[in-house]
């Protein structure tokens, strides 16, 4: 596999953990309780939406990053 596939897969999770943490930190004042966004609402959409979005700009950067590597690496 290569590095921008891994550099893709390790962006969209972290940018998934990144996003998703603090948002159930708000939702429950200050304590996380559940791994479960709101229930269906307008609210709840910009949340999916939210994390959608740092999922992909997650992946696009670690797949950037894992590209710039391979190329590196093999020029090297």
């Amino acid at each position: 596999m290569g590095k921008w596939k891994v550099g893709a897969i390790v962006g969209a999770v972290f940018g998934l953990i990144c996003s998703y943490i603090p948002i159930l930190w708000w939702y429950g004042g200050g304590n996380i309780v559940s791994f479960v966004p709101p229930t269906p609402s307008l609210y709840s959409f910009g949340v999916y939406y939210g994390l959608f979005l740092s999922a992909m700009f997650g992946a696009l950067i670690g797949a950037t990053v894992g590209f710039v590597i391979d190329k590196y690496r093999r020029r090297g």
